[in-house]
């Protein structure tokens, strides 16, 4: 079964930039020879965002390096995610932070593009920040955009 609506969380549906800030923190953390660990993005992240609470830094220090590597590197090889954004037809959110700028413009280009989107900007954070920030300012517009769905 199709999707009925998306939201998308600090993303964009273009190529990837390897030369954005964030993608060469991520390429730089994690792409190193040998097997990857993850302390290094995460101190990557911190250089940026500053510490996280202990709660999320654990979260991270969980997370598994390859994955994360091999996550990284299909984001980055994959291209656009559709070249024909215009022809969907269903509801779909993108949430961006204000400071993100690996991936704001290009966000909003394609909310602009897909003929059922909606843009919507969460101040006072960027894209790290995204992983932390309240979730409470964007809830009425993704309930908004899977009721869409759902009609």
């Amino acid at each position: 079964m199709p999707p009925r609506s998306l939201v998308v969380v600090g993303q964009q549906a273009y190529a990837m930039d390897p030369d954005g800030p964030l993608a060469r923190v991520v390429a730089g953390a994690l792409g190193g020879p040998g097997p990857p660990t993850i302390e290094p993005l995460i101190e990557s992240f911190e250089a940026i965002a500053g510490r996280y609470p202990p709660e999320v830094r654990e979260l991270y220090l969980a997370s598994d390096a390859a994955a994360m590597r091999a996550a990284s590197l299909a984001v980055m090889t994959e291209g656009a995610v559709s070249d024909r954004l215009r022809e969907w037809s269903l509801p779909v959110l993108f949430c961006m932070a204000a400071g993100d700028a690996d991936f704001f413009e290009q966000a909003k280009r394609a909310a602009e593009e897909i003929p059922d989107a909606e843009f919507m900007v969460v101040e006072d954070t960027d894209h790290l920040g995204m992983d932390t920030a309240d979730a409470q300012p964007a809830l009425e517009a993704v309930l908004r955009t899977f009721r869409r769905g759902d009609a």
